[in-house]
């Protein structure tokens, strides 16, 4: 008997205690998903200008007769005639890097009348110095790439509980690290420290959830995962508006993470680990408390009912492929080359947009708090949707309505009016979210098992590189040369995404998982029809 077959017999596919369980190892990632994007805000974009000789020390205020406005705008981030200054919601900007006499200044007045203190006041990441807002936000990236392949091996070496515990205590120590940081550099390094730990709590989570759940509500668990989240910007958007300082604010989002230390002793190992290290006792303690919450009862020595996996079928050890037979034959080449594109894409305008959540117009607060709302149905559709119109249509209609607001948004110009905004952020969010949700499911359909998790090691590891990319042409690019170098590169990477995935790629839905790089090439009509594997399989190697 395989351990699916045992457990779900005895203990159900979704009984109390894995609803309980499920429920508590979410219920991290909310923070995590704060963490991810707090530095939006507190390296938040507020106007300033240059210090005059004549401004005193500690009569920081911003407006003066001595220089002349650029430019003023409304709540909506829509430029205002300059007649405007002086009315209500109305901001006005002067030149930020220059003196009148045409001097480049190194000191800086901030406008205080919406935000109290940030990063870039602290540490003057202004003008010629922009770039290491980027850089930071980078740093947390960079740190995410490192966590992913150290977290994959030590979950499968030590065990779930024991990463997921070590990831939160280095979550909580890093996280208050950057709320005193006395540089920028050590702020990035602590950062990237938070970076670091982000799959150490957030896949293990999805894999512990995935692994007490039956085959048909994996699909569902994954999407609880991302629902949970989308509710952690959410929350990150409303904190920021009630706690402007950007110290305060990291304090409050590390904060409620001191409630999960007390996870080493509710959160139990993994059973299906333990059973596949041959722990059977300590798996019969965690499933003996499991069953007892279901209210149901195992039979003694269940471990011995248990298959051997432990060996191939013809008992003749395969041959270990690399990352370079992902490359050695024309179609898995072709799929690999579209999928390598796809990832970093669809990963740099999801952070992108979550990043700079105005750059399509409005205020920055309430447009990542709605986009945010919007990742919600958004997950949920591509639930319904996925096996009733396939994977390859939901890849390529979200790439190309993202794609496609981003382009109308820059052909109506800089005074979009706030409603047009607001929508076009929110079908642009929304489509990015599912595609994200969608391509979890998809990648893993088109590579053979034999070389599946190396491909989408790979696929994790080159997602981070268009999360890099984001940091840099979201956070200093646009903000430093217009929001048009940002729009127009996601917008055309976006719909070149959604062609090649209609042009190059097969759909998947409802057909069986290849198990060999010669079924790929082969193709899979040989196989007969009582091979074919349900969807519920699908979910389970993907798992």
């Amino acid at each position: 008997m395989k351990f699916d077959d045992f457990l779900f017999t005895y203990l159900g596919e979704m009984g109390k205690y894995q609803k309980i369980q499920f429920f508590l190892v979410c219920l991290p990632t909310i923070v995590v998903s704060m963490h991810a994007l707090s530095w939006t805000f507190a390296s938040v974009d507020t106007p300033y200008r240059c210090r005059l000789p004549t401004d005193l020390p500690k009569n920081e205020n911003y407006y003066t007769p001595l220089l002349n406005f650029t430019k003023c705008t409304n709540d909506a981030d829509a430029n205002v005639p300059i007649s405007e200054y002086g009315r209500p919601g109305i901001t006005c900007h002067y030149e930020r890097c220059r003196l009148p006499d045409n001097e480049t200044c190194s000191e800086h007045i901030f406008d205080h009348s919406k935000v109290e203190y940030t990063a870039v006041q602290r540490w003057e990441i202004t003008c010629d110095r922009s770039w290491i807002k980027a850089t930071i936000q980078a740093a947390y990236y960079l740190g995410q790439m490192a966590g992913s392949m150290t977290f994959g091996v030590l979950g499968d070496r030590i065990g779930r509980k024991k990463v997921f515990f070590l990831a939160i205590l280095i979550q909580i120590t890093c996280a208050y690290l950057i709320a005193i940081a006395p540089y920028w550099w050590l702020y990035a390094i602590a950062r990237a420290g938070i970076g670091f730990s982000h799959p150490g709590i957030f896949v293990i989570a999805v894999v512990i959830g995935m692994e007490l759940v039956g085959p048909q509500y994996r699909k569902l668990a994954s999407v609880i995962t991302g629902l949970f989240f989308a509710l952690g910007q959410v929350f990150l958007g409303i904190e920021a508006i009630f706690f402007t300082n950007y110290q305060i604010l990291h304090v409050v989002i590390a904060s409620p993470a001191l409630l999960f230390l007390s996870y080493w002793w509710l959160v139990p190992e993994s059973a299906r680990w333990l059973v596949s290290q041959k722990r059977y006792q300590e798996a019969d303690e965690v499933l003996q408390k499991a069953a007892k919450v279901n209210g149901a009862v195992l039979p003694e020595n269940w471990w011995e009912q248990l298959d051997d996996q432990t060996t191939s079928q013809d008992g003749t050890p395969a041959r270990k492929l690399t990352g370079a037979d992902l490359f050695k034959t024309p179609e898995l080449r072709k799929r690999t080359l579209v999928v390598f594109f796809l990832w970093p894409v669809i990963s740099m305008v999801y952070y992108g947009m979550a990043m700079k959540a105005n750059v399509l117009g409005g205020d920055i607060y309430i447009n990542f708090i709605f986009a945010a709302f919007v990742e919600i149905p958004a997950l949920f559709i591509v639930y319904l949707l996925i096996d009733r119109i396939g994977r390859r249509y939901i890849l390529a209609g979200g790439l190309f309505i993202a794609g496609a607001c981003l382009l109308v948004n820059w052909l109506m110009g800089d005074n979009v009016q706030l409603w047009m905004a607001i929508t076009q952020m929110a079908f642009t969010k929304g489509s990015i979210t599912g595609v994200y949700a969608a391509i979890y499911t998809y990648s893993p359909e088109l590579f053979p098992t034999v070389i599946r998790n190396t491909a989408m090691g790979f696929c994790s590891t080159i997602a981070r590189v268009g999360a890099i990319a984001a940091s840099y042409i979201s956070m200093w690019i646009a903000e430093q040369f217009g929001k048009v170098f940002m729009i127009i590169p996601f917008g055309i990477m976006a719909v070149s995404a959604a062609i090649l995935t209609i042009v190059f790629l097969p759909e998947t839905m409802g057909k069986p998982l290849p198990e060999s790089i010669e079924e790929i090439e082969e193709g899979t009509s040989y196989r007969s029809s009582h091979e074919m594997q349900p969807l519920s399989k699908t979910d389970e190697e993907t798992a």
